[in-house]
């Protein structure tokens, strides 16, 4: 048995209208599939490489449960990849979206980067491309 590839990256939204918005305004993202699952709903964005970002939104939710990042045994962020960090910080002040690290080179990594948070509180994590 091996992996042969990532299907899709999950994130349960506080407010779908809201998840929607910021990932096709900010990102750029096309929604490719919407499903009604009875007591949820998924709505699918295309990542490259035929991975999806599937947004799950329950009827009944729970209150978020604060995390830092420091937290451990959890999921800490997603990353992606983009042409230009600048286009995307020129957008995330456009809509609004605040930026908790700008971007930046990262000596150690080699990569210019930045952080955000999407509209409900996952970490992002932007490289810009080589």
């Amino acid at each position: 048995m091996m992996i042969t590839g990532i299907d899709h990256i999950t994130i349960n939204v506080t407010d779908l209208e809201a998840s929607k918005a910021f990932y096709e305004n900010v990102f750029l993202l096309t929604q490719s599939g919407f499903i009604d699952m009875g007591d949820h709903t998924l709505t699918y964005y295309a990542l490259p490489c035929g991975v999806r970002l599937e947004l799950i939104d329950y009827e009944k939710k729970d209150e978020p449960v604060p995390v830092a990042p420091t937290h451990v045994g959890m999921y800490r962020h997603l990353c992606l990849e983009v042409d230009s960090l600048e286009e995307l910080r020129k957008r995330c002040s456009e809509y609004q979206i605040q930026v908790t690290s700008e971007p930046a080179f990262v000596e150690r990594l080699e990569r210019r980067n930045m952080l955000l948070y999407d509209p409900n509180g996952v970490e992002l994590e932007v490289f810009e491309a080589h």
